[in-house]
């Protein structure tokens, strides 16, 4: 790769746009968001009982039905796991964080368009809505 004056225009721009999205309201939202949830000693025990039951379930779930408390031990591990999605700074975590992947999606797009509509973009996201008509990788245009 050669590295022209070009180039480093390209570096500086990107560079701008990285600080742009930083100072968005989105992004803002997200980094919050994700700050309270990590402090929060509610979620931090909701997350600790989580993976403690997940590693549970994850070393009789190759036994299936034969190991013995399968069931429970499954049970335990689906409640705790609704517990975590059901707690307020979670949810808002998550909110936040699809928020922000819908902006970074619709940027790329808005970017690789700019070269050619029939450029593939994942978007990362099976509910991001695309231009093409499908909504998938087809080459179908709308």
């Amino acid at each position: 790769m050669i590295y022209d004056e070009a180039f480093f225009e390209i570096e500086d721009q990107i560079d701008s746009l990285v600080m742009a999205i930083k100072a968005s309201e989105t992004c803002r939202t997200y980094q919050k968001a994700k700050t309270i949830m990590r402090q929060d000693p509610v979620v931090q025990e909701l997350m600790r009982s989580f993976l403690e039951k997940k590693l549970d379930f994850e070393r009789i779930e190759a036994y299936g039905e034969y190991a013995p408390d399968f069931k429970e031990k499954k049970r335990a591990l689906r409640t705790a796991k609704r517990q975590l999605d059901l707690n307020e700074q979670v949810s808002e975590y998550r909110w936040s964080e699809t928020q922000l992947q819908r902006l970074l999606d619709e940027l790329t797009v808005a970017i690789s368009t700019c070269f050619s509509p029939s450029v593939k973009v994942d978007a990362g996201s099976p509910f991001f809505q695309s231009k093409s008509s499908c909504g998938g990788n087809c080459h179908a245009r709308g």
